[in-house]
């Protein structure tokens, strides 16, 4: 069964993909794919949220990491996706047709989250409003994943135009929305290659000694 993700086939749906795709892939993203594995292994997450998916790239490595960490991965696209999996990773997927922010409304606030990736409508106030909404769903061992902070290779500068009143990256974009965060209750840092990948963490409230 072939799937829709470039050229990946079944057979290829494993840690060499991830390889060969994070060192020769074409794509906006491919650079981080092994990363975005390997950070989901390193914190041993279980409970995986992916706001925006596209045609599945990013997908791929965040479903081969839950299923390593018997966990589940949950995907949101206000769009249909052509995406398609192996029956035998079927019960570490779920995807959701909807928007993000309405997806985040209704998750239940007991069940922790370990790992978000966010990479759906860039615009300053969509990301702000998102971040807005995960922070009660996470705890100080939680990571935050975030790409295109340094979009339209402007790496290893972050974008921080404030001209666009319109389109996927107005008013700023998502470093205005990670970048005026409280920085005593939140750190940052970007890997920046491939529009940037960023990575999150509320440290919750430093407690003067």
């Amino acid at each position: 069964m072939a799937f829709d993700v470039g050229h990946v086939v079944e057979d290829d749906f494993n840690i060499n993909y991830l390889i060969n795709t994070t060192m020769n892939g074409p794509g906006d993203a491919d650079a981080h794919l092994l990363t975005l594995f390997s950070i989901a292994l390193s914190i041993k997450a279980k409970v995986i949220v992916e706001l925006g998916v596209r045609k599945g790239y990013t997908t791929v490595p965040l479903l081969l990491a839950a299923q390593k960490n018997n966990g589940k991965l949950d995907s949101v696209d206000i769009e249909p996706i052509e995406f398609k999996i192996p029956n035998t990773l079927e019960q570490y997927w779920e995807f959701h047709k909807c928007d993000s922010l309405h997806f985040l409304n209704k998750w239940e606030k007991s069940k922790k989250i370990d790992l978000v990736y966010i990479d759906d409508l860039h615009t300053y106030t969509h990301v702000a409003e998102e971040l807005k909404l995960i922070k009660p769903l996470i705890t100080p061992s939680s990571v935050i994943l975030l790409h295109d902070l340094m979009y339209g290779n402007w790496e290893p500068r972050y974008h921080t135009d404030m001209t666009l009143t319109k389109g996927q990256w107005a008013h700023g974009g998502p470093y205005r929305a990670v970048g005026e965060l409280d920085q005593q209750h939140w750190e940052f840092s970007t890997i920046p290659s491939c529009n940037g990948l960023t990575i999150l963490r509320n440290k919750g409230m430093i407690v003067p000694k």
